[in-house]
């Protein structure tokens, strides 16, 4: 029973993760219309300032921290989106291919500032709990309320607020808010912004609590795309379940069957909503035509 219960804290963890890089998925969807590929990298480049600013230039308060990478990280989002995806003014294939080139640069970036193949930066606080013989680190405890607040953050902003509605009002009609004097592409472009800053916070949060390489962000975002997709893309409270479901399914298949066919059957599972995604955005059915089944005719149809 302990080791079930163990396994089941390091899912809440790794769910945690993923719905942090959900939530940037969600929130360039909600308010630019179309897939950030390049989200991994703004994840990773959060572990990797981390880990150099605490070696290179001594600093080590999480609260210095904290909005050092989120600037940093935020504003590499920044120019991404100002000068690379605004003017393309496209919701379509364009941005995708874009971003995948955004993907490859800031992959040599990391590559570049990565002092080694491994990197793990301090924990916030030392110490663990142990309720009923489960160990709880403080930093994962941390991971835990990071995700909850942004969370609720995030749902309360698209929810609650006027600028929240009008971001999503802009995704729905983009055309009819330019009319009303809304300000599409500023919405775009601090969207793209917030969404890289809150995927390097993800990172920032759980490097100390494992080890991060800098070629391992596009497998976050993977998996975190289909905790957003599983539900549909562009709803936080979905994201919750999603993020659960995909970090339980990895989490206990890898502790009673096998780690390698874990990530197997979750890269399996991403092609499957991927495909569902990209059909239903076409407007087609799932099946094709030979696999469909058809229904016969009526009479009155027949005539």
């Amino acid at each position: 029973m302990i080791d079930f219960l163990q396994t089941t804290e390091g899912i809440i963890t790794a769910a945690s993760v993923y719905l942090l890089v959900g939530l940037s998925w969600n929130l360039v969807f909600n308010a630019c219309g179309y897939l950030n590929l390049a989200l991994g990298q703004y994840y990773i480049l959060g572990a990797i300032f981390s880990y150099k600013l605490e070696s290179s230039w001594g600093i080590h308060s999480p609260f210095l921290l904290a909005p050092m990478i989120a600037i940093s990280v935020g504003f590499l989002g920044f120019v991404s989106e100002r000068f690379l995806l605004r003017p393309l003014k496209d919701r379509g294939l364009s941005p995708l291919i874009v971003t995948i080139g955004i993907n490859l640069m800031l992959l040599q970036l990391a590559k570049s500032l990565s002092p080694g193949l491994v990197i793990r930066p301090d924990n916030f606080v030392n110490g663990e709990i142990s309720p009923g013989g489960v160990h709880i680190a403080y930093q994962e405890l941390i991971v835990w309320g990071t995700a909850i607040v942004l969370t609720m953050a995030l749902f309360l902003f698209f929810k609650r607020t006027d600028l929240g509605r009008s971001m999503r009002a802009s995704v729905d009609n983009r055309r009819a808010a330019d009319t009303l004097g809304l300000k599409v592409a500023t919405y775009a472009t601090v969207a793209f912004t917030v969404s890289a800053a809150i995927a390097a916070i993800a990172a920032f949060v759980v490097a100390p609590t494992q080890g991060s390489a800098y070629n391992s962000g596009d497998l976050i975002a993977i998996k975190a795309f289909m905790a957003v997709s599983i539900v549909g893309i562009g709803r936080n409270g979905g994201a919750v379940f999603g993020a659960l479901l995909v970090a339980s399914a990895q989490g206990y298949i890898a502790r009673y069957v096998n780690a390698d066919v874990s990530d197997i059957i979750v890269l399996i599972g991403f092609l499957i909503v991927l495909y569902v995604y990209v059909v239903r955005s076409a407007g087609d059915t799932l099946l094709p035509r030979w696999l469909r089944v058809r229904k016969p005719s009526t009479a009155v149809e027949a005539t």
